[in-house]
């Protein structure tokens, strides 16, 4: 089975990747302008994803390699851009043959979608930062950051474990 998400492959990754989750959300606890703190969650991710990037290239399989997954890609949904219908292996009303409109429609809804669940996240965010912070807790949003990287370990640990136990 091609492992399709290949940040999980390393340990270092897993655990960088947990801490880049503990890190963001932490922010507000040490960076109190808003301004600054985009800046802040920006360079952490860009960051993040370059120490991510690099701890996962020793990844030595490869179906993780990008000209074979797109190989595979193309090759699952007929040849890209080809017509559906009797002489392609793309089904018709397959998404990746879907008009222009379409595919704007489904962008934009998920971009929407991702908007309305940030702002929730700040909401609750917010709302469990006021609990703790009456409860004496002096950086809540640490507190919270240090839960949720180790959530994302172990989430990706699990998973990391199911994906070599299939193999």
């Amino acid at each position: 089975m091609t492992d399709y998400y290949s940040l999980d492959d390393t340990l270092a990754g897993r655990i960088a990747q947990a801490g880049l989750v503990g890190t963001a959300v932490a922010l507000p606890d040490y960076v109190r302008s808003g301004p600054a703190r985009v800046l802040a969650t920006g360079a952490v991710v860009v960051g993040g994803a370059a120490l991510v990037a690099v701890l996962n290239s020793f990844d030595e399989d490869p179906d993780n390699d990008p000209a074979v997954m797109v190989d595979q890609l193309r090759r699952s949904i007929g040849d890209i851009g080809s017509v559906p219908g009797p002489g392609s292996d793309t089904p018709p009303g397959d998404f990746s043959t879907a008009s222009p409109a379409t595919t704007w429609t489904v962008i934009v809804v998920a971009l929407l979608v991702i908007f309305a669940l940030v702002r929730l996240d700040a909401a609750l965010q917010r709302r469990l930062v006021g609990w703790l912070r009456r409860r004496g807790v002096a950086r809540p949003n640490t507190w919270i950051g240090g839960v949720a990287a180790t959530v994302v370990f172990a989430v990706s640990e699990v998973a990391h474990r199911r994906m070599v136990e299939q193999e």
